[in-house]
């Protein structure tokens, strides 16, 4: 890009000096303290050749102007690099801490959870306990109804036995029984 630039610079130089060349003749050049008689050769080239400082005073500004800029620019993108690092290093810090706080709460969740398990055994070995106290009751409570029901057999046995030998003791030894009309007989 650059050559080309070069190149079409050259190119035009050489236009402008094959025109004033051909233009010879004399001039008068007003200006705004008087005026001047000159060839329009050097008329042409002194045109040209303010142009071309003009131009070369505005390319000269406008380097110093991107220089500037360009400073402005790299003191703003290291700027915006050093605060990129201090947020990087803030946002590891952060993650560390997250982690931190996240083995904390799984810690907190195990032992709880432990916490749980272990009040989860204790009721269910009092339950265990109570339901074994509560069938070992029953068991004695069965074996004492077992034993008075065995008890009360025993008893009516006796009883039935008693009598049954008051009974025939009662069959050799009561008198007649006497009817309604053995009343009536005497």
């Amino acid at each position: 890009m650059r050559t080309v630039f070069i190149v079409l610079m050259i190119l035009l130089a050489l236009a402008v000096a094959v025109v004033a060349v051909l233009n010879n003749e004399i001039v008068t050049v007003n200006y705004l303290f008087g005026q001047v008689e000159l060839t329009l050769f050097a008329v042409i080239v002194g045109s040209t050749l303010a142009g071309v400082l003009i131009m070369v005073f505005f390319g000269i500004y406008r380097s110093i102007h991107n220089y500037v800029k360009s400073d402005s620019e790299r003191n703003l993108k290291k700027e915006l690099q050093d605060r990129i690092k201090s947020l990087e290093s803030e946002k590891k810090k952060l993650e560390e801490e997250v982690e931190k706080l996240q083995k904390e709460r799984e810690n907190a969740a195990a032992r709880a959870r432990d916490e749980l398990e272990a009040e989860k055994n204790k009721l269910e070995n009092e339950l265990n306990r109570q339901k074994k106290e509560r069938e070992d009751a029953e068991a004695k409570e069965q074996a004492e109804s077992e034993a008075e029901k065995e008890k009360l057999k025993e008893e009516l046995r006796k009883l039935q036995k008693e009598s049954s030998s008051l009974e025939a003791q009662d069959d050799t030894v009561s008198p007649p029984k006497k009817s309604f009309w053995d009343f009536f007989k005497r």
